[in-house]
């Protein structure tokens, strides 16, 4: 149970963590500081949940708003950025129907904490009408405005993450616009890239 060191490491994260997803505090999970996750292709398709603070760019046309507790499925891990999937930028329908898909690729049982869904950015990138939600999904997060840790959640934790009882909080943790906007500009982006790769 590592709830004290993230209370030690990151106040704001354990507050967080400890209103959103408790039963997260009484896991054995794994911390790392941003910088250290792997880029090895053993880490594409784990989640990571952070704090992201201040990123730049913010309230700019290029960054109108962000998400501040992300739950991220990470995708690559670059030089100084995190490319990751953040599921609540989606309605809950369409967010339910793409997490069926991480989930349906995990390479092993979700009750195995080191298991990882098998997509990658580059499966994404190939286009397949069943990932088009995926793409509004898609941000890049640079480790300096990440928080001191990172908390990875195990698979058989992702659906109450996000689409359980703890995704109704995560759900309001946007700065910048309401969640209805954002939903819908999603939406909107995901119909965008269908019609450009179609």
């Amino acid at each position: 149970m590592l709830g004290p060191q993230i209370q030690k490491l990151s106040p704001p994260l354990y507050t967080f963590m400890d209103l959103v997803s408790p039963q997260l505090l009484k896991e054995d999970v794994t911390l790392r500081k941003p910088t250290s996750i792997p880029k090895s292709r053993r880490f594409v398709g784990r989640c990571f949940m952070f704090r992201y603070k201040n990123p730049l760019g913010k309230g700019k046309p290029e960054l109108p708003y962000y998400h501040y507790f992300p739950s991220v499925i990470m995708l690559e891990q670059r030089e100084n950025t995190m490319l990751g999937l953040n599921l609540f930028y989606l309605d809950r329908v369409r967010r339910e129907k793409l997490l069926d898909i991480f989930v349906g690729n995990l390479m092993g049982d979700e009750e195995d904490p080191d298991t990882k869904s098998r997509i990658s950015y580059k499966i994404i990138s190939r286009y397949n009408k069943k990932y088009k939600n995926a793409f509004p999904c898609i941000k890049q997060y640079r480790h300096n405005r990440m928080g001191q840790v990172v908390v990875e959640v195990p698979p058989k934790l992702w659906r109450d993450i996000y689409i359980g009882n703890s995704s109704y909080l995560h759900e309001r943790l946007f700065r910048g616009a309401s969640v209805k906007q954002i939903w819908n500009e999603s939406r909107q982006k995901a119909i965008e890239e269908s019609r450009k790769r179609t």
